[in-house]
């Protein structure tokens, strides 16, 4: 134990007991997700791969999200995202995903989605690269952080009504890395998604810079 846990004190996000992020008793009530969708239509399908009916020139190939966006994994991550507990990506990354589907390791890049400068600046961090920075030791992948840009200030997409996000994160990527980028297979990763507007605008950018395959990768979804 650090002066820091001495100062502040770790308090299970789901029963408030003291001792770490997530007690014993809290563990066993995340809802693991045990069927993935197609992140294009939303119906069950096979490891999260989209659809072969669903897909499209600039469409995204797939999305694995580790649990359901509820209980204490959205307790956890309301707590990352909106009062900065950076901390907490560590207990979250390595409870769910403990175990993960062997294919994600068959990638070439795992690429954070990223937040617009001035966001960034207020946040002082961005989830999406923490994230990344875990998954990238356990499933074996370097990260490429500024392949992609935020190059419209958007509104929060939780703010948003389900149509809004779609048009309010229309044109707000921008891909640095054509080059580097082109015939690749890359994972996209972000924290959580609802309607998954993200990773699918993230997913058309990197299509249009010559991307191969675009998967996503949350930690949950709901």
């Amino acid at each position: 134990m650090n002066i820091f846990d001495l100062i502040f004190p770790k308090r299970c996000v789901s029963c408030g007991i003291l001792g770490k992020y997530f007690c014993t008793r809290c563990i066993s009530k995340i809802e693991f997700i045990d069927r993935q969708i197609c992140p294009v239509c939303t119906k069950p399908a096979i490891d999260g791969a989209t659809h072969p009916v669903c897909k499209t020139k600039y469409g995204i190939d797939g999305m694995y999200a580790a649990a359901h966006f509820r209980g204490p994994v959205k307790r956890a991550i309301h707590l990352l995202k909106y009062q900065l507990v950076s901390d907490m990506a560590q207990p979250l990354v390595h409870l769910l995903f403990g175990k993960y589907p062997s294919f994600l390791t068959n990638f070439d890049y795992l690429i954070p989605v990223p937040l617009h400068n001035k966001r960034e600046k207020e946040r002082g961090f961005n989830q999406s690269y923490i994230i990344s920075r875990l998954l990238s030791t356990k499933l074996n992948l370097k990260i490429l952080n500024n392949a992609l840009r935020r190059v419209i200030y958007t509104l929060p997409q939780a703010e948003l009504k389900e149509k809004e996000r779609f048009q309010n994160i229309k044109g707000a990527f921008y891909c640095d890395e054509y080059k580097k980028l082109k015939g690749k297979a890359v994972i996209v990763v972000d924290d959580v998604s609802t309607t998954r507007s993200t990773l699918l605008e993230c997913a058309k950018v990197l299509k249009h810079a010559g991307v191969k395959i675009v998967w996503g990768i949350v930690l949950a979804h709901g």
